[in-house]
């Protein structure tokens, strides 16, 4: 039984980083799209942070791209 719960544990967890961390490349994405909209497309991108949660009605893609523009705007 104690075995079950820990292997139920570790997949719960496993799964939930696999979810994390799939939105990161989409997010990515739109971090430099939103980037460039304010700096231009001839500039050095920073690193991408790392990914917030997405808010309901919303995507990865465009969380990235505001949270770019933010970045450009306070650069």
């Amino acid at each position: 039984m104690k075995k079950a719960l820990i292997l139920l544990a570790a997949t719960i967890a496993l799964g939930t980083a696999l979810q994390v961390y799939a939105g990161q490349d989409e997010f990515c994405a739109g971090f430099e799209e939103g980037f460039k909209s304010i700096k231009g497309d001839m500039v050095l991108v920073p690193l991408c942070p790392l990914a917030p949660l997405t808010p309901l009605g919303s995507t990865d893609y465009r969380e990235g791209i505001k949270a770019g523009i933010r970045a450009a705007e306070n650069q």
